[in-house]
Protein backbone atom coordinates (compact mmCIF):
# COMPACT_ATOMS: atom_id res chain seq x y z
CA UNK A 1 0.00 0.00 0.00
CA UNK A 2 1.36 3.82 -0.83
CA UNK A 3 2.22 5.77 1.72
CA UNK A 4 -0.87 8.16 0.18
CA UNK A 5 -3.02 5.48 0.64
CA UNK A 6 -2.07 4.80 3.97
CA UNK A 7 -3.01 8.07 4.68
CA UNK A 8 -6.09 8.55 3.62
CA UNK A 9 -7.14 5.19 5.31
CA UNK A 10 -5.99 6.63 8.79
CA UNK A 11 -8.80 9.49 8.12
CA UNK A 12 -6.36 12.28 6.98
CA UNK A 13 -8.38 13.99 4.50
CA UNK A 14 -6.75 14.29 0.65
CA UNK A 15 -6.66 17.90 1.34
CA UNK A 16 -4.31 17.77 3.24
CA UNK A 17 -1.89 15.54 1.21
CA UNK A 18 0.07 16.94 -1.51
CA UNK A 19 3.23 16.39 -3.59
CA UNK A 20 6.25 17.52 -5.77
CA UNK A 21 7.40 15.18 -8.24
CA UNK A 22 8.26 12.46 -5.94
CA UNK A 23 8.07 14.12 -2.63
CA UNK A 24 5.05 13.77 -0.32
CA UNK A 25 3.62 16.68 1.49
CA UNK A 26 1.50 15.87 4.32
CA UNK A 27 0.24 18.35 6.37
CA UNK A 28 1.13 18.65 10.39
CA UNK A 29 -1.80 17.23 12.19
CA UNK A 30 -2.52 15.24 15.35
CA UNK A 31 -3.35 11.80 13.27
CA UNK A 32 -0.22 12.72 10.91
CA UNK A 33 2.14 13.15 13.62
CA UNK A 34 0.82 9.21 14.69
CA UNK A 35 1.60 8.35 11.20
CA UNK A 36 5.17 10.01 11.73
CA UNK A 37 5.56 7.52 15.18
CA UNK A 38 5.29 4.73 13.45
CA UNK A 39 7.61 5.75 9.78
CA UNK A 40 10.62 3.44 8.87
CA UNK A 41 12.23 6.39 7.58
CA UNK A 42 11.13 9.13 10.03
CA UNK A 43 14.70 10.01 10.30
CA UNK A 44 14.34 11.69 6.62
CA UNK A 45 11.17 13.40 7.31
CA UNK A 46 11.27 17.42 7.10
CA UNK A 47 8.81 20.20 8.07
CA UNK A 48 8.41 23.25 6.03
CA UNK A 49 5.82 26.46 6.44
CA UNK A 50 3.82 26.63 3.38
CA UNK A 51 4.03 30.24 1.49
CA UNK A 52 0.03 29.89 0.95
CA UNK A 53 -1.82 31.36 3.82
CA UNK A 54 -2.56 30.40 6.29
CA UNK A 55 0.91 29.30 6.04
CA UNK A 56 0.42 25.71 7.81
CA UNK A 57 3.42 23.41 8.78
CA UNK A 58 3.66 20.44 6.56
CA UNK A 59 6.02 17.25 6.54
CA UNK A 60 8.22 16.52 3.32
CA UNK A 61 8.47 12.91 2.76
CA UNK A 62 11.19 12.30 0.62
CA UNK A 63 10.33 9.49 -2.22
CA UNK A 64 6.92 9.19 -0.25
CA UNK A 65 4.87 9.73 -3.66
CA UNK A 66 4.75 6.57 -5.71
CA UNK A 67 1.79 6.32 -7.75
CA UNK A 68 0.87 4.00 -10.54
CA UNK A 69 2.36 6.33 -13.15
CA UNK A 70 5.29 7.23 -11.79
CA UNK A 71 6.00 3.84 -10.50
CA UNK A 72 5.58 2.78 -14.09
CA UNK A 73 7.72 5.56 -15.16
CA UNK A 74 10.32 4.20 -13.48
CA UNK A 75 9.96 1.13 -12.17
CA UNK A 76 9.33 0.82 -8.70
CA UNK A 77 5.95 -0.39 -7.24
Amino acid sequence: MSIKNELLKMGIPAADIDHHESDLYVKVTPLSKKWLETYQFKGNVTTFRSNIEPHDLWYDVPFGYMDEDYAERYGRN
